[in-house]
């Protein structure tokens, strides 16, 4: 008996420790752990949102971040300052997404560690991040160093006509050391009254040293020719060639011929000659300077550097073999190379006597021995057009141009070891060049006699008129092909001897 009433009130007293301990529980995990509410000790970068739901720690947070970017920033140098806001230096922040990210956090956060800080002594902090605005920021720092800045000068090569090739010692130059300037800044949402930072300078080493040329020699040179009694594109010509000399190229970095000659304008000293235009010559700023592109492009071939770029012109050209040219237009076509060594090359382009030669300088241990070659896959005939020009004679005639065959033609490259065994061969291209039609202008068709009487002479006994009225004649036909013609006996190559822009 006495046994069953211990047993009875034991049991009593669990049920009641368990009904205490559920009901706790479930009020903390009403009231604490399923809340719409931030948990004690919260805070979102720095602001306490402490029993704060999403909406209102949202205002909270975006209120904090309007006093922040409304501080002064002071940027100064010696007697230099420069006040910016913090926020014109940054970019917006969503605070909504950014209270929404916490409270994800919270709810992932373990219910051990909610109910141990239940009094919020250990602050739980969800740090908010200041995004910098890059552009501003690069902005500032070519303001400062077009203030302050000093260009380095790389080590360049010249070539001595007693010494030869010689190292012409590089410059170390100044400018504001970005990273420095802007450690300054904050990195965090945070309470601030305003702060200093100084604008610091560095020196800038030359990107080419005197040391990487010291195994400097040439890898290759190729030379075109050109008629220097064609003043326009011999001008143009000159141009690009200047533009191109002595240009050093740092490792693995790519070259572009149209960055590096700019725009073919009036202002920029060029001057009308003949350019490629589809499939025919028209007038055009910058004619000529696609010997330049191509004569690089050889020597480039030669020296065994990485093509990036490259356009066929769409007839072909006398000044490089067939497949082995290299059109340009600025902002459409241009022509790129890498240069795929580990050491700085050089450009040495020069012109004089009707010669343009490029020479590339480069380490010697990249030195090779490389043959271009090509193979003439098809021959395109052209054809005879004739066309009506008003200002010849009646029936005269007059060839305004010659035709010249089309090809479709591969190029290749093979490369050679040191004691000549081939080494590999890649094909460069394959590439198609239109025929240029032979253009014969030809007079108005003379018209038939006409008497000064005014009689018919195809009028009848009756003195009745025949035949057609006076100026109702046959228009002419303006546009006649004929059959191809022969290709001329002597060319060397199949078909016929490609024509220069």
């Amino acid at each position: 008996m006495e046994r069953d009433k211990l047993k009875s009130g034991l049991t009593f007293v669990l049920v009641l420790f368990l009904g205490i301990t559920g009901a706790l529980a479930l009020y903390f995990y009403e009231n604490f752990l399923n809340t719409d509410f931030f948990m004690p000790g919260v805070e979102i970068g720095g602001i306490a949102v402490q029993g704060y739901n999403q909406e209102a720690a949202a205002k909270a947070v975006s209120l904090a971040i309007d006093e922040m970017y409304a501080t002064p920033v002071s940027f100064y140098k010696d007697d230099y300052s420069q006040e910016i806001k913090l926020g014109d230096l940054c970019l917006p922040i969503d605070a909504g997404k950014i209270v929404e990210s916490a409270w994800q956090d919270e709810k992932d956060r373990g219910w051990r560690t909610k109910i141990a800080n239940m009094d919020g002594n250990r602050k739980i902090n969800y740090p908010v991040n200041i995004p910098y605005n890059p552009e501003v920021k690069a902005r500032l720092i070519q303001e400062w160093d077009n203030k302050w800045g000093i260009p380095f000068k790389n080590a360049s090569l010249e070539i001595d006509s007693r010494r030869g090739l010689i190292t012409v010692p590089g410059q170390a130059g100044i400018k504001v050391d970005s990273e420095a300037t802007f450690k300054a800044l904050p990195n965090e949402l945070a309470v601030l009254s305003g702060f200093n930072a100084p604008i610091v300078l560095a020196q800038q080493e030359p990107s080419v040293t005197e040391e990487m040329l010291r195994y400097m020699g040439e890898l290759s040179s190729y030379s075109t020719q050109f008629n220097s009694g064609e003043v326009n594109r011999s001008h143009n010509l000159y141009m690009a060639t200047a533009s191109i000399n002595k240009s050093m190229i740092a490792p693995q970095t790519v070259f572009s011929f149209n960055n590096t000659v700019g725009m073919r304008t009036m202002e920029n000293g060029y001057l009308d000659a003949l350019v490629i235009v589809g499939n025919k010559f028209e007038p055009g700023l910058g004619g000529g300077i696609c010997q330049v592109s191509s004569t690089l492009y050889n020597a480039c071939l030669l020296a065994g550097l990485e093509i990036i770029e490259r356009s066929n012109h769409g007839l072909s050209v006398a000044y490089v073999p067939l497949g082995r040219d290299a059109t340009v237009a600025y902002g459409i076509q241009d022509y790129k190379f890498r240069n795929n060594t580990d050491s700085p090359i050089y450009i040495r382009a020069t012109t004089g006597g009707g010669t343009l030669t490029i020479n590339i300088y480069g380490d010697l241990k990249y030195k090779k021995r490389i043959d271009i070659s090509n193979i003439v896959d098809q021959t395109l005939d052209f054809i005879t057009i004739k066309e009506l020009d008003p200002n010849l004679p009646p029936g005269e005639q007059k060839v305004d141009h010659n035709g010249n065959l089309g090809y479709v033609v591969r190029s290749f490259r093979t490369f050679y070891d040191n004691n000549g065994k081939m080494v590999k061969t890649e094909q460069l291209a394959r590439d198609t060049y239109q025929p240029l039609n032979k253009l014969i202008l030809e007079g108005p068709p003379i018209s038939p006699a006409i008497p000064i009487n005014g009689s018919n002479p195809s009028a009848g006994p009756s003195g009745s008129e025949k035949g057609s009225l006076p100026g109702l004649e046959e228009p002419a036909q303006t546009l006649l092909p004929v059959l191809p013609e022969a290709p001329p006996s002597n060319t060397s190559l199949p078909g016929g001897i490609p024509v220069r822009p």
